[in-house]
């Protein structure tokens, strides 16, 4: 999954005059003192403490408690150990992310589920009656519901997670008595593979689950974020004699951490809930287009040095210079899953010239 965040102004931009304590200013003739380096030290990107964030519980599918570890409660599906899972009885879920409303007017309601290999799936019931449960069964070569794995949920009682390995079951949505009724909405989402070790987000319906794996998998329902994760800005303002303008992008090669967070910015944007991936490398592109008048000759200046001094395109994270400032993360909007910013002192936005503030709050590491 690619993610892209552009932004274009048409208007210059009145930048503010005072300094910002959090954000260096750059100087490329000083780049490389110990000096320079002492000083931008004193200015860089402001992290909060890091909380340990707890790995979830990825429990085995083996020897499984019932729903309830003090009731011994199954659905009472009417003999279901010879009934086969038909058309009428049964909807088939054929892909792995499922949200559905149904109503519960027989015994139960069973929603054929197969998987090829072994994910690590949720399950989330919703209703108008909370006496409901959704339990997932083993369903039989011939197509009858086998026995209850012991696991599910219920209703208004939250989501549920599980490795489950590759197989064929059922979703079945009933009672401990049979005879409760009611609407239903069912949430389902076995899109990631086993071997996380840490929730990021989920949202309310299930439509969307991220799972943290390692430093270079970060999977959205399936797809790894972390592959073509890039942010890129372009601004251009008009002036007499032709116009101005400044682009900028990154794409991340490698991560150096991640975290969970709240950031807010003095841009006229925020994301409470956010995913920042610090970067390690990437490739890192920085340019200033603008027209000079000399005494009437107009020359078209193409300048490709970053607010460090230094040259690009070029691979960031390999420069001297490039941690001296502080970390540099790509900003990601859990609400709208959207890139939403590039936190960084490279960032010309971020220096004392660009004048934007920003802050970071309840900020968790995840690794």
């Amino acid at each position: 999954m690619k993610f892209v965040r552009k932004s274009v102004s048409f208007i210059l931009a009145i930048l503010l005059m005072y300094s910002v304590s959090v954000v260096p200013s750059f100087a490329a003739s000083e780049t490389t003192s110990q000096a320079a380096k002492e000083e931008t030290k004193k200015a860089e990107i402001q992290s909060m403490s890091s909380i340990p964030y707890s790995a979830m519980d990825t429990q085995k599918f083996e020897n499984l408690d019932e729903i309830s570890p003090d009731e011994a409660k199954k659905i009472s599906t009417d003999s279901t150990q010879s009934r086969t899972v038909k058309p009428q009885s049964a909807w088939g879920i054929s892909e792995p992310v499922f949200v559905g409303d149904g109503t519960l007017s027989d015994s139960f309601d069973s929603y054929a589920v197969s998987l090829t290999a072994k994910q690590l799936s949720f399950l989330k019931l919703d209703s108008s009656n909370p006496n409901l449960l959704a339990i997932l069964y083993n369903v039989n070569a011939n197509g009858s519901l086998g026995s209850s794995t012991g696991w599910g949920v219920k209703a208004n009682g939250g989501q549920a997670y599980i490795n489950i390995p590759a197989g064929k079951y059922a979703i079945v949505i009933g009672s401990a008595t049979g005879e409760e009724k009611g609407n239903y909405k069912l949430m389902w989402n076995a899109s990631n593979p086993s071997g996380a070790s840490a929730i990021i987000n989920c949202t309310a319906d299930l439509s969307r689950v991220v799972l943290y794996y390692d430093l270079s998998t970060i999977r959205s329902n399936g797809d790894n974020i972390l592959t073509g994760l890039n942010w890129e800005n372009h601004e251009t303002w008009y002036t007499p004699n032709g116009y101005s303008a400044r682009d900028m992008s990154i794409s991340v090669a490698e991560v150096k951490g991640v975290y969970l967070g709240s950031f807010s910015s003095s841009a006229p944007y925020s994301a409470p809930n956010a995913l920042l991936i610090e970067i390690n490398k990437g490739s890192w592109l920085y340019s200033n287009s603008y027209y000079r008048n000399v005494k009437g000759d107009v020359t078209h200046i193409m300048d490709y040095t970053d607010p460090s001094g230094l040259q690009t395109p070029r691979t960031f994270g390999t420069g001297e210079a490039d941690f001296s400032y502080g970390p540099s993360y790509i900003v990601i909007n859990l609400d709208t899953f959207q890139v939403g910013e590039f936190l960084s002192p490279f960032n010309y936005f971020y220096t004392s010239d660009g004048g934007r503030t920003y802050s970071l709050t309840k900020l968790q590491k995840i690794s």
